[in-house]
């Protein structure tokens, strides 16, 4: 789907300004930050495909960056600890941007080479498999012009504020590093010196903070748990904070803290919600992952928000001045699904963020009850938005692609139709037992896929393959009607038709509601053709029916016109299923003719031969006809309806 320049600034403008404290649009400001779209559009589009480098396996990075506010630059120094994978590993390869200049390695390197944003480092020696090598990388430059503004230098209320956004590829804009999701580094330090008026916040502790006699001063943070490269971030600006205190479940405390410019201090009462949410979530998932660090949001200058670990950087409405609840909850929900276990690649980034966006759907059902949270996944069914292709993203050079609202919203209601699938504690389970496989790791969707069908003990390839892999959703057509078959018995044959794309069937569990004379009853079938019909049996009339009534299901829906009673006008020609099938009386059918035709109603036996004439049919509408046979033998039947536009059979077995 082609996205033009001028219509998705006048959508991220209007949106911007329009979005409430709740409105789930505040999702379209996430992906345009996170794209990129409106700063270098060009720059975007070019191919920065990762190449995934098996050999080595980051154990920790040491960031220090003094940062020159003035001069849009820093001057970085980074260590890279790292483990052999491979017998002799002679060099390996970094990801750093070439705007950046590097000025020396200092270790057992013996050359170095900068060139088409990779940085090559050859050892003095080989290292061995398991073997550690380290090495310290100087450099200098002007990040904000190379990560795509992944490094980014601006002001509020003439206050500059850094921060940085470096998912998916922009970590490498302003250090080095192997900047692929799958390679998590055990522990990292970030160091800061920034003007002695400003605060630098970043990731997990902050292990100290030095004042220097040249009117700086230096914030020495310290992140404890597995972090990948895009999670690392750093914000900075003359902030105010809000202190609050997470009880975790086994009464653990935690600090919480809120980073806010001076001029929203209006605005943070919502940010008090927090911690509500936090013992919300570890109820659903288990205990906040970074329990023995802290949790917090930094205000920061990007549109949306950025989940990063133990600290998210958070965008405001500044139209209005407000932060949105829902962003608030979307992005804590990220330390579990996206930080504590992290896509490992870009094909997979519905697992981060259709997880956190299915948690506002969540958050609601908290605070709303089971209505609020049908009527959230109502708000976010609306394919007509979403760009089109699978979920499971295909080509992960595009940013574009990698974000985008299918991502999100389709994302989002994977989660909830498998909520219904496999019903709610089963569900829940699966979160828990997700957190214990890949507890600060990554995983794929075939990860994922295993821990449901574990959990579940059902096979549910199905479902991942015509939800995550492919595309679009059924369009069922709905037709039903009702026939008195004794005395208190009634008897409802539903028509469920799937009419998009004959080569793309789903197959659902469907909820039917049956509106009873004086109860209602639900009913579960199992639908997975393009046309199915289903017979039901009551003792009372049948006066309406509402399929997927709840709407656990993507789709869209259309109903034919009924007389429940009479039939209906169908659009093709149609015999009913037989009832009862096998007989030993007489059996019933249903015609239906879409226009006036000559039609005929014949039996056949096994072999071909004619038995009987049943009827002959020539307007249009529906009609009934039983059949009892006379002098015929027990055995299987055909019962044929025939015209000039079709020969229709269904089979029966008589029974003396």
């Amino acid at each position: 789907m082609k996205i033009y320049l001028p219509i998705l600034i006048s959508l991220f403008c209007c949106v911007f300004i329009l979005a409430q404290e709740d409105d789930p649009n505040w999702v379209l400001q996430e992906i345009e930050g996170k794209r990129q779209v409106l700063a270098e559009r060009r720059k975007i589009e070019k191919s920065v495909e990762p190449v995934v480098r098996s050999e080595y396996d980051v154990r920790y990075y040491g960031i220090d960056l003094d940062i020159d506010i003035s001069g849009g630059q820093i001057i970085g120094k980074t260590t890279i600890r790292a483990a052999s994978k491979e017998k002799s590993l002679a060099e390996i390869a970094l990801d750093l941007m070439s705007i950046l200049t590097v000025d020396s390695i200092a270790g057992a390197v013996t050359e170095y080479q900068h060139a088409e944003d990779l940085l090559t480092v050859e050892f003095a020696s080989p290292v061995d498999s398991g073997g550690i090598f380290e090495f310290v990388v100087y450099y200098h430059g002007n990040p904000a012009a190379a990560g795509l503004q992944g490094f980014s230098f601006s002001e509020h209320e003439g206050a500059p504020i850094v921060s940085t956004l470096s998912e998916p590829y922009y970590a490498r804009g302003w250090f080095p590093c192997k900047d692929v999701p799958s390679d998590k580094a055990d522990s990292a330090d970030i160091i800061l010196t920034v003007p002695d008026s400003l605060v630098a916040v970043s990731n997990g502790v902050l292990v100290s903070v030095f004042s220097r006699h040249n009117g700086t001063k230096t914030f020495h943070w310290k992140e404890g748990y597995p972090i990948t490269s895009y999670l690392i971030s750093l914000a900075v600006t003359n902030y105010r904070t809000i202190e609050q205190t997470y009880t975790g479940i086994d009464g653990t405390t935690m600090p919480v803290t809120h980073w806010y410019y001076p001029e929203y201090e209006s605005a943070t009462e919502i940010l008090y919600k927090t911690t509500e949410m936090m013992s919300y979530y570890a109820s659903l998932w288990g205990e906040y992952p970074f329990i023995r660090e802290k949790y917090g949001n930094a205000q920061f200058s990007w549109g949306g928000a950025m989940e990063h670990q133990t600290c998210t950087s958070l965008g405001a409405n500044t139209y209005k001045k407000t932060f949105n609840e829902l962003t608030i909850c979307h992005e804590l929900a990220h330390q579990w699904w996206g930080d504590m276990i992290t896509c490992a690649d870009w094909h997979n980034i519905w697992l981060n963020e259709g997880f956190a966006r299915y948690s506002e759907a969540l958050w609601r059902e908290h605070t709303d009850g089971e209505k609020g949270y049908h009527d959230y996944m109502n708000i976010i069914n609306r394919p007509e938005l979403w760009q089109d292709g699978p979920v499971y993203i295909q080509n992960t050079s595009s940013v574009n692609s990698i974000f985008n609202l299918l991502v999100y919203d389709k994302g989002a209601w994977i989660l909830h139709m498998l909520r219904h699938v496999v019903g709610d504690s089963t569900f829940w389970n699966i979160f828990r037992a997700y957190r214990d496989a890949h507890y600060m790791g990554t995983a794929t969707t075939e990860d994922f896929q295993k821990i449901c069908e574990s959990v579940s003990g059902k096979s549910l390839d199905w479902f991942f393959r015509q939800w995550v892999y492919n595309t679009g959703m059924p369009d069922y057509k709905v037709s039903w009607r009702r026939r008195k078959t004794g005395v208190s018995n009634w008897q409802l044959t539903l028509v469920l038709d799937q009419m998009q794309s004959k080569t793309n069937r789903f197959k659902m569990p469907v909820d039917i509601l049956v509106q009873l004379e004086n109860s209602d009853t639900l009913i579960v079938v199992q639908d997975s053709l393009l046309s199915q019909e289903f017979v039901f049996n009551f003792n009372e009339m049948p006066k309406d029916i509402t399929v997927d009534p709840d709407n656990w299901i993507l789709k869209t829906i259309r109903y034919s016109s009924i007389d429940p009673d009479v039939g209906y006008l169908p659009d093709r020609f149609l015999l009913s299923v037989p009832y009862p099938n096998p007989f030993n009386a007489s059996v019933r059918l249903s015609v239906y003719l879409p226009f006036d035709a000559d039609s005929k109603i014949t039996v056949y036996d096994i072999n071909g031969r004619l038995v009987d004439r049943i009827q002959l049919y020539r307007q249009k509408g529906c009609s009934d006809l039983e059949w009892t046979p006379v002098n015929l033998p027990s055995g299987v039947y055909v019962i044929r309806l025939e015209n000039d536009w079709m020969d229709f059979a269904r089979k029966i077995v008589y029974l003396k």
